[in-house]
């Protein structure tokens, strides 16, 4: 049996009589009774008693009917919960970043984005690094956001932000204001730093090496947050990404020291699974992501160039 046939029986059921079953589904008497002759067929026996008066259910007919109208109902149900998800009325996402991206960037573009589908359940999981890809790729989370290009080649690799590392000081540190700042003049101060940012850190510690110059770390930290309440209690200095403090360098809470040997870029990748399934509310977070723009704080569209595959 097949649900059209279901729904031609409750239709003759619910109706009385042939012709207005046939009426309801917008189909002709004949085929309505030649539906209704396929099942009864298919279940080996009578499912209506049809007098010259009326129709009525046999016992069979009884039996099914219940079933026929769960059936329908769940079949009902269905098509009403892939509407939805199909026009973002309902469904999930799940994204996985570090720090940074966690906290300081993916606000503003799933504000953009809740306003749009405010029916969509987001959840945002800091994840290490190195286990974000393999989370994409086995389909734990449906974005993920890292530093570095993944190694899967089936994951699809987006560059949405381009940010720096920099150094940060109370308003009144004695280099503050200073322009000529080599890594060499920064041997006495005392370093805080994010112990989760591994190699970051190596990073800062070979270019203090390559100058010959040794960095005190005074404090490892568990969050930037953490780090930049440390800084403001003059604890230490920190190198962190431009991001992590720019409310707090618009706010003179923090200055940036520029130091002329340090070059760090930072940038933050988009990566997904591209073939294969792709929810609807994944393809709108990449689409609202891959072209925001982070300065203005709304939509604008970036060059196809901007995204590549990794080969």
């Amino acid at each position: 049996m097949d649900l059209l046939q279901l729904e031609h029986f409750l239709a003759v059921v619910e109706e009385g009589t042939f012709t207005r079953a046939a009426e309801r589904v917008s189909r002709t008497q004949p085929a309505v009774s030649q539906s209704i002759k396929k099942l009864e067929e298919e279940i080996g026996g009578q499912l209506f008693s049809r007098d010259l008066h009326d129709v009525s259910l046999t016992e069979a007919g009884k039996t099914l009917v219940e079933y026929a109208r769960k059936m329908v109902r769940a079949r009902d149900d269905a098509m009403r919960e892939l509407g939805a998800l199909k026009a973002l009325k309902t469904g999930t996402l799940n994204i996985a970043a570090h720090e940074s991206a966690a906290v300081y960037l993916l606000p503003a573009p799933l504000r953009t984005y809740l306003t749009r589908f405010p029916d969509v359940k987001v959840g945002i999981y800091r994840s290490p690094l190195a286990e974000i890809p393999r989370q994409v790729m086995d389909r734990e989370v449906h974005v993920g956001f890292v530093k570095d290009e993944p190694g899967f080649h089936e994951l699809k690799c987006i560059e949405v932000h381009a940010d720096e590392m920099i150094l940060v000081a109370p308003p009144h540190h004695p280099l503050a204001g200073r322009q000529d700042i080599h890594v060499r003049d920064l041997g006495s101060e005392r370093f805080v730093v994010h112990h989760l940012c591994s190699t970051t850190e190596q990073k800062i510690l070979r270019l203090f090496e390559q100058h010959n110059t040794l960095c005190h770390i005074a404090a490892e930290l568990w969050s930037f947050e953490n780090i930049k309440s440390f800084v403001q209690a003059e604890v230490g200095v920190a190198i962190v990404p431009r991001i992590t403090v720019a409310q707090e360098l618009r706010d003179r809470a923090l200055v940036q020291i520029p130091v002329a040997e340090l070059n760090m870029p930072r940038r933050t990748l988009m990566v997904f699974r591209e073939q294969g399934y792709l929810s609807q509310s994944t393809r709108e977070l990449i689409t609202i992501v891959r072209n925001f723009n982070w300065d203005s704080g709304t939509i604008t569209l970036r060059p196809a160039a901007a995204s590549r595959r990794r080969a």
